[in-house]
């Protein structure tokens, strides 16, 4: 099934029953994988398959008593599946004689007019020209190839800059020949080479193959200084070809290409000058002088009726090129704010936004060029409200949740996720925010017309289900895969709770806003996301724990105050976060979970035996219900930790300063430490944590003798970055802050980057 629908996901132009028979099958698809991830639940719950003897044989025959009429069941769900798989297959051969979609009737390449456009009209791009021309033409008294790489998102203006660039270049500009083509996506490289001939000068002769073509337009420029423009470039691989044409014959020679992908200057040919060009959006000042130049064929303000919707278009389109143009022409010459509204604020999604939607078709390019994992995991952003900066940690462990991580050999599941993250960034898809200080994002979000795209996209394949405070009803005939719930937490603003809503498929629920907006969790058969992160009001947790499914449970920054005692029962819960909650303790039937990767605990206290838990790799707490010291020495001792998040109580009292220690040769597999502490007393003894990296320290206040306080830093051999912080500005925080700024560097670990902040200062 799922080659299925990736043959078909992968064709450009798929017809409507060829759609409409994928999406019966993608349907069935999720209710068989549902089936197989119930069967064993249902099933082998309980079987003593390890055990021998009299004792098991009888248990194993209980077993199957007890499980008699849940296997019932089960066959009849069986016979249902493969019969509508047969249907399926029978209703494909039906019609498989009908005629692909012809040619004549596919849209036509939007980013034609960019190659076009009257120079009169553009607008905001004088300075971006030379600023292109000046790291162009400057030849630094140098004589090498010099290659840049226009990069940027969708309908940035690439292509629109490297023309106004080209086209304006005076005819003595010191290059002897010059050319300009445009690549795309599936591009025919012998035309397209054999264009570049033909522009050069020379006549092309029909009938020769790549190789020869290349070798020919090799020689032509073998003594020349040349300009070359390529257009619209998407592979590695296509650059890697048209790049042999070019020679590097130290006269000066350059080339220029657009491209929306960041890494193709990384994977691309070695020059000896490469210049990576990043596009920037439009002003403020720019983006409404262009509008008001396409919808009124002037520049003077906008009408005052229209002030206030004009405002939220332009706060959509943020300063994209392609975006302001292609709403502004579709607003040109109408004056009614109902069409204002209908076509500019919702244009993608919306009834009067078709086929042949210049930004739509531009987006789409991007969206197909995705390979059908990466697709997934951009529609998944659709699930957050437009502008809504997503925790990366949070995304991705609720993509390895959902299950759209690839498995790959040695490499973990969140490595994975976390390049699928990188890829959809370098592609200039998503935005990353708030980059740590290894360049790594803490947070991303999408552009609001990506996130329109997405949505749409989202509702067509019925990926996601997206209601708010106004939306009270979701279509009679979909299924609802994964719910969206975004609510007001203002008194007054009705939240959404439709209690006939079938949710018995649904794999992920997420709610913003008020938390009584959540459907019950009895409800909730196949669910595999729960997350209800910085909802307001009391949280119900009545059917938590019969969510066998569940993978992922969020109630951070909640009112939430206890789990259930049962919440052991969740046996494929992978992450749990109740962090920045009323939640003291964790239960101790949280020893049971067998798959639990990552204990967001915050502040509470976990149970005694968490070393057990050998899936663990992220954990946050405040100890367990025991003195921390032994907690310490206790978790020391965990062979798979990554990350450790400790809220500690060591405080200072007089005569008595009670100590954070990390023992020698303890958390040996830890790359990440922070310390939650209310007075700097931890010391690091010689040896402790081997493999840290990232150590964070974070105190409300320094200690009352002036004295530093964190002793054994030096003993951290692999530390990278340090953030030091406190609440208070006293002078034992600064007595602390000192002693890190001014140790010797012989004792400090190489390469080491301090950060240092004291009551919101940085130092």
């Amino acid at each position: 099934m799922r080659a299925a629908i990736h043959h078909c996901v992968s064709l450009d132009h798929p017809d409507t029953q060829t759609r409409a028979w994928i999406g019966r099958v993608r349907e069935l698809a999720h209710d068989t994988e549902d089936w197989v991830d119930l069967f064993a639940i249902r099933v082998d719950a309980g079987a003593g398959a390890s055990s021998s003897g009299f004792l098991a044989f009888f248990r194993r025959g209980v077993d199957k008593l007890r499980t008699l009429p849940a296997r019932h069941d089960i066959a009849n769900e069986l016979q249902d599946l493969k019969q509508r798989v047969v249907e399926l297959s029978a209703l494909r051969n039906r019609y498989s004689g009908v005629p692909p979609v012809p040619e004549a009737a596919r849209p036509v390449d939007p980013r034609l007019t960019a190659l076009f456009v009257d120079p009169g009209s553009l607008v905001g791009l004088e300075g971006p020209v030379q600023e292109l021309s000046k790291i162009v033409m400057d030849t630094e008294g140098c004589t090498d190839l010099k290659i840049v790489f226009i990069v940027g998102m969708a309908g940035a203006g690439k292509t629109t800059l490297a023309n106004a660039f080209y086209r304006g270049l005076e005819v003595q500009n010191g290059f002897h020949c010059r050319a300009f083509v445009s690549v795309g996506q599936k591009p025919d490289l012998v035309r397209i080479l054999s264009d570049i001939f033909s522009q050069l000068g020379e006549r092309h002769r029909g009938g020769q193959d790549i190789h020869q073509v290349i070798g020919s337009i090799r020689n032509l420029l073998n003594d020349k200084r040349y300009l070359i423009v390529v257009d619209d470039l998407w592979s590695k691989e296509h650059w890697g070809t048209i790049r042999c044409c070019f020679p590097e014959n130290n006269h000066g020679s350059r080339i220029i290409t657009t491209t929306r992908n960041d890494t193709l200057p990384m994977d691309s040919y070695p020059v000896s000058k490469k210049i990576v060009h990043k596009i920037d959006r439009l002003s403020d000042a720019d983006a409404k002088k262009l509008f008001l130049k396409k919808a009124f064929a002037n520049e003077h303000a906008c009408p005052q009726h229209l002030e206030d919707v004009f405002a939220q278009i332009m706060k959509r389109c943020c300063g994209l090129p392609l975006a302001v143009v292609n709403i502004a022409s579709r607003l040109a010459h109408k004056q009614s704010r109902d069409e204002w509204e209908k076509l500019g604020l919702n244009s993608l999604c919306s009834s009067h936004s078709d086929g042949s939607d210049g930004l739509k078709q531009i987006l789409n390019l991007s969206y197909h060029d995705l390979s059908p994992h990466l697709r997934t995991c951009l529609l998944y952003l659709s699930i957050f409200p437009e502008n809504f900066e997503v925790d990366t940690e949070r995304l991705v462990r609720r993509w390895i949740a959902e299950g759209f991580i690839a498995e790959v050999r040695s490499v973990s599941a969140e490595e994975t996720a976390r390049s699928y993250l990188s890829e959809l960034i370098s592609r200039n898809l998503v935005e990353p925010l708030d980059l740590n200080h290894d360049g790594v994002p803490r947070s991303c979000r999408v552009h609001p017309l990506i996130h329109d795209f997405i949505v749409c996209k989202s509702i067509e394949e019925n990926f996601a289900t997206l209601m708010d405070a106004q939306q009270q009803h979701v279509p009679d005939d979909s299924t609802i895969r994964r719910l969206s719930l975004r609510n007001s937490s203002k008194q007054g603003q009705p939240a959404v709770r439709n209690e006939s809503m079938d949710l018995s498929h649904a794999r992920s629920i997420t709610v913003f806003g008020h938390a009584n907006a959540a459907p019950q969790l009895t409800n909730l058969k196949v669910v595999r996301v729960l997350d209800l992160e910085g909802c307001d009001g009391p949280v119900c947790l009545d059917g938590l724990c019969k969510l066998v499914l569940l993978r992922y449970l969020s109630l951070r920054g909640t009112a939430a105050s206890e789990l259930p005692a049962a919440i052991g029962d969740l046996r494929c819960l992978e992450t749990l976060d109740v962090r920045s909650t009323k939640v003291e303790e964790v239960p101790v039937s949280i020893l049971r979970l067998e798959n639990l990767m990552h204990l967001l605990a915050g502040s509470a206290k976990v149970p005694e035996g968490i070393v057990k838990m050998k899936a663990l790799q992220t954990l946050s707490c405040g100890g367990t219900t025991k003195s921390s010291v032994n907690f310490i020495e206790e978790i020391s001792k965990h062979d798979n930790l990554r990350e450790l998040e400790l809220y500690s109580d060591a405080t200072e009292t007089p005569g008595n300063k009670k100590r954070v220690m990390f023992p020698a040769h303890g958390f040996r597999s830890v790359k990440k430490l922070c310390i939650w502490c209310p007075s700097p007393l931890v010391t690091f003894e010689p040896n402790a944590l081997p493999a840290v990296q990232v150590l964070e320290l974070r105190f409300q206040k320094g200690l009352a003798d002036g004295s530093s306080g964190v002793s054994g830093k030096e003993n951290l051999s692999s530390l990278k970055h340090l953030l030091l912080e406190f609440e208070q500005n006293d002078a034992g925080a600064m007595a602390t802050v000192n002693a890190v700024r001014n140790s010797p560097q012989a004792v400090l670990p190489d390469h080491l980057y301090i950060a240092i902040k004291v009551d919101g200062k940085s130092y």
